[in-house]
């Protein structure tokens, strides 16, 4: 077996990589993401519920799943999730967690802040 080789033996986990944001990350952005990346199923599952404040129903219809599922999934259900609702935690796990979706939620929060007050302040009566 040739250990210098990559392969599974030698990158037993996979850095987590931001489809969108892959061929724009520094070292240091994507050290960040794979250090606040959950390992595991189970763990990524938790954090989803945790960062949608334990609103189960919510995360099962980001997943596209029951909410039983997650509710079982975050437990540490024997049977690993399919590969459709790994692709879809993965992918939402991503989001709260790279250093370019966070800042790119924050310019569109911000940008629906800007809308939000013009449309506020042209509905304020003239006199």
């Amino acid at each position: 077996m040739n250990i210098s080789a990559p392969g599974i033996a030698r990158n037993s986990r996979k850095a987590p990589r931001c489809e969108r944001h892959d061929a724009f990350f520094h070292p240091e952005e994507q050290a960040e993401s794979a250090a606040r990346f959950p390992a595991g199923h189970q763990a990524q599952m938790a954090f989803l519920l945790a960062a949608y404040a334990g609103n189960a129903s919510v995360v099962a219809a980001l997943l596209g799943t029951r909410t039983r599922t997650v509710h079982r999934h975050c437990r540490g259900w024997p049977l690993p999730p399919g590969p459709r609702l790994r692709r879809a935690l993965r992918r939402r796990v991503l989001d709260l967690v790279c250093p370019r979706c966070l800042s790119d939620r924050a310019v569109e929060e911000a940008r629906q802040a800007r809308r939000d007050a013009r449309r506020a302040a042209r509905r304020i009566p003239r006199e």
